[in-house]
């Protein structure tokens, strides 16, 4: 009880600050003087009336006019004395009905309300809470991320400075602390020394590696995952004792530049593990267009599994009577031989080119084009402005300047030879544009995006994308394999690998007498044991115990994993690079 007072006393005074109190001690200066100079000019009128009031009768008057309340058995009888009364009358509606409400409601009563919240908001974690993760900043990537936190049943809490942003996100369900983001004392209450990660993600790489600095104070051991805003930081945030510092610029880049078709060939790939290969294929211009899966029966020809279908950003699941049309991506996974033999079939007959055009000579288009230029593919990046970033000048010679909504500047480009697109500036209602304008112009042309806001990506492939990204996607898959819960990987935006240590529910029965594919959704693609990797099981053998699973799966299909199988001890999950 007595701590709570303190912090009571403790948050009024900061609820309460000395620009308040000065305001009010104003307000009630002036207010008093209002009351002698009134109760004075009430003795004065009344001697001109010739009547004798002392200076105590003034002021019951005075309180009596301006609340309101009547006039009483005091009243003036001369026309001068009640327009003095008019006026008083008058002033006391507006001090008394107006201005003192007000005043008292923002300057005792909220201060007051507000100071009682921030005492009672959560500035300690309970001594029982332990593998935890915290995370230093609210934005999209956390969202993200807590969502998966959620799906998979691991504690968090969301450490906020502000009481109003840590009560509006605790009303959004989000678990929150209060604390100094700059003081250890706030790790402390946090339970840094027992949590499973620490997430550091601010839009300011001083104030990340400050916080870095701080909790490595806390705890040497804790795992602490930070963002890099700028290259140059990474190598600061890594002395301040960050394990791992994500550029999630360059994560894109990369990601965006690996899956261009600009090969030539109808698959490329988007994902490895071991000897698996997860790829993609367009099939315009193939015999396989007009055929259901299984018609195609690539499974028996080639010996490659079809997991699934795009159609122009929608994925669904690759069923005996799945349609292929002339829009469609297959998804498909096999060993490097058996997607040679593949592509070695259906060759690219589709709208191809040399070379790749970047929209935007950011962080992410710079990213992507270092990538291809370290594979020998040939790009132009085209921006209407000088680039900023300072690593820009690497890539003067293929930098060109102008406007790529305009048709007779893209004509003196790589546009209309090019067999891909990268659209990555930070503004989505310009890539949305682009987006629409370049699949008008080239219908059959590879277009592969960047979203800046999640509820964008649906609209970017609505617009004609064949590949979207969103960067907080990316950012908390980075996060969350670093909880050791299995490796997850996107492919594309909604759609990911991942591998796990098989579930104790699995054990000893075939995917078919389980059901797998129709109550998750998860494909199988790969069994991994003793280090060998057996691609494409068969569904009818028992699946052995002590073995990785590696699955194709959407959100959706991860959460129904996770309710049918899931046994909740994943903690030996292998964790593979993809």
């Amino acid at each position: 009880m007595q701590a709570g007072s303190v912090a009571l006393i403790v948050a009024l005074r900061k609820r309460f600050p000395g620009s308040n109190r000065k305001f009010l001690s104003w307000f009630l200066l002036i207010l008093l003087i209002l009351f002698v100079l009134y109760s004075i000019l009430f003795q004065v009128f009344m001697a001109y009336e010739g009547r004798s009031y002392s200076f105590t009768s003034g002021v019951y008057w005075t309180l009596v006019v301006m609340s309101t309340q009547g006039f009483g058995d005091i009243t003036f009888e001369s026309d001068l004395g009640k327009i003095f009364t008019m006026i008083v009358n008058i002033s006391g509606l507006v001090v008394m009905m107006v201005v003192l409400p007000t005043v008292i409601i923002e300057f005792i009563y909220n201060p007051l309300l507000n100071a009682q919240k921030e005492a009672s908001a959560p500035r300690v974690l309970p001594e029982t809470m332990k593998g935890h993760v915290l995370i230093t900043h609210y934005d999209s990537v956390a969202d993200a991320f807590i969502s998966r936190l959620n799906q998979h049943k691991i504690p968090y809490a969301v450490i906020v400075e502000d009481v109003a942003d840590a009560y509006a996100l605790s009303d959004r369900g989000i678990n929150v602390l209060v604390g100094d983001l700059r003081q250890p004392e706030t790790y402390r209450n946090a339970r840094a020394d027992h949590a499973a990660l620490v997430s550091v993600t601010s839009e300011s790489d001083p104030i990340n590696t400050n916080i870095v600095f701080t909790v490595r104070q806390v705890s040497e051991v804790v795992p602490i995952v930070s963002f890099a805003n700028h290259v140059d930081s990474i190598d600061i945030l890594e002395l301040a004792g960050s394990n791992q510092v994500l550029d999630i610029s360059d994560l894109m880049g990369k990601s965006l530049a690996r899956s261009t078709s600009n090969d030539g060939v109808a698959a490329h790939v988007m994902g490895q593990i071991n000897e698996l290969r997860i790829v993609e294929a367009r099939v315009s211009g193939t015999d396989l267009v007009g055929k259901t899966i299984k018609e195609a029966d690539l499974g028996r020809k080639l010996n490659v599994t079809v997991i699934g279908v795009w159609e122009r950003g929608k994925f669904e699941l690759a069923g005996a009577n799945t349609k292929i049309t002339e829009h469609s991506i297959l998804v498909m996974a096999g060993s490097e031989a058996q997607l040679s033999a593949y592509n070695e079939q259906f060759s690219a007959e589709f709208e191809d080119g040399n070379g790749v055009v970047i929209l935007g000579a950011g962080n992410v288009g710079l990213a992507a084009a270092r990538y291809l230029r370290e594979y020998g593919t040939p790009f132009t990046i085209i921006d209407k402005e000088e680039p900023k970033a300072s690593n820009a000048a690497d890539f003067a010679q293929n930098i060109v300047l102008g406007d790529a909504a305009d048709l007779n500047f893209l004509k003196s480009t790589l546009f209309f030879e090019a067999s891909a697109v990268l659209i990555t500036t930070h503004d989505d209602d310009i890539n949305i544009f682009l987006t629409l304008y370049f699949r008008k112009l080239r219908p059959g042309v590879q277009i592969l995006a960047r979203a800046n806001l999640e509820n964008n990506v649906s609209m970017l492939h609505r617009a004609g994308a064949d590949f979207v990204l969103s960067s907080s996607t990316m950012a908390s898959m980075k996060l969350f394999n670093h909880l050791k819960r299995g490796h997850l990987y996107t492919m594309v935006e909604g759609l990911s690998a991942i591998r796990v240590k098989i579930p104790p529910k699995m054990v000893g029965k075939s995917l078919v007498n389980l059901q797998f594919r129709a109550l998750t959704g998860c494909s199988v693609i790969a069994l991994i044991q003793d280090g060998q990797t057996k691609i494409n099981p068969s569904p009818f053998e028992p699946l052995p115990d002590n073995i990785d699973i590696i699955m194709v799966l959407t959100p959706e299909a991860e959460a129904k994993y996770m309710k049918y199988f899931n046994s909740g001890d994943d903690s030996d999950e292998k964790k593979d690079k993809v």
